[in-house]
C-alpha cells in the first residue's frame, strides 16, 4: 500500500450548483427530416388508400367503408401535425462534458449523456435519407443494447463533424 493513505469522502452535491441543461441553446436539425417523415407517412397513406379502394370494388357500398376512410384520413392527418409538430423540438448541444438531445412536443424528452459514457458512435444513411442528403448520428453508451440516442436529420457533413468531435472527447477523457 502506499505510505500516503487516501481517505474516502463522499460529499453532498448543492444541486442549485449544478450546470441547467435547459438553459442550453440547442441546434435544430435540417427540415429535410420533416420531408423525409411526410414521404413515409404518404407511402403508408397510399397502400392503406389503395387497400380500402380494393375493398370499395369487390364489397356492396356500406356506411362501413366510408366510416374506415375517415378514420384512416383522420390518422393520417394526425401523423402529418405530429411530424411537423416534432420538427421544431428536435434539438441536440455539444457541451465541454457531455452532449444534450431534446425531442416530443406534448412530453419533451431531454437525454444528456456524459462523453465518459460513450462507447462509440456511428453514423447511418437510410435511402431516403440518402435521396435527401441527410443522415442520423447514433451514439452508443456503456451498457446499452442499441444506440441510446440516435439524431435524425444531420447533414453528411454535420454528422462527420459531430462524430469527430465526439471522438477527440473521447479521447481526451481517456488521457485525462
Amino acid at each position: 500500500m502506499d505510505s500516503v493513505e487516501s481517505e474516502f469522502t463522499n460529499q453532498q452535491i448543492n444541486i442549485d450548483l449544478l450546470p441547467d441543461h435547459q438553459a442550453v441553446d440547442f441546434e435544430t436539425i435540417s427540415k429535410k427530416k420533416q420531408t423525409k417523415s411526410f414521404y413515409q407517412i404518404t407511402i403508408g397513406l397510399v397502400i392503406l388508400l389503395a387497400g380500402w379502394g380494393v375493398l370499395f370494388y369487390f364489397l356492396p357500398a356500406h356506411w362501413s367503408l366510408y366510416l374506415v376512410l375517415g378514420i384512416l384520413l383522420l390518422f393520417f392527418g394526425f401523423a402529418y401535425l405530429n411530424a411537423s409538430l416534432l420538427q421544431k423540438k428536435y434539438g441536440y448541444a455539444l457541451r465541454e462534458k457531455d452532449l444534450i438531445y431534446r425531442r416530443g412536443y406534448l412530453i419533451t424528452k431531454t437525454t444528456v449523456i456524459p462523453f465518459n459514457r460513450i462507447q462509440h458512435v456511428s453514423i447511418s444513411r437510410g435511402v431516403f435519407d440518402k435521396a435527401l442528403g441527410i443522415s442520423t448520428l447514433k451514439i452508443f453508451t456503456a451498457g446499452g443494447q442499441g444506440s441510446d440516442v440516435s439524431i435524425p436529420g444531420l447533414l453528411p457533413n454535420l454528422a462527420v463533424n459531430l462524430k469527430e468531435a465526439v471522438a477527440k472527447k473521447l479521447t481526451v477523457e481517456e488521457y485525462e
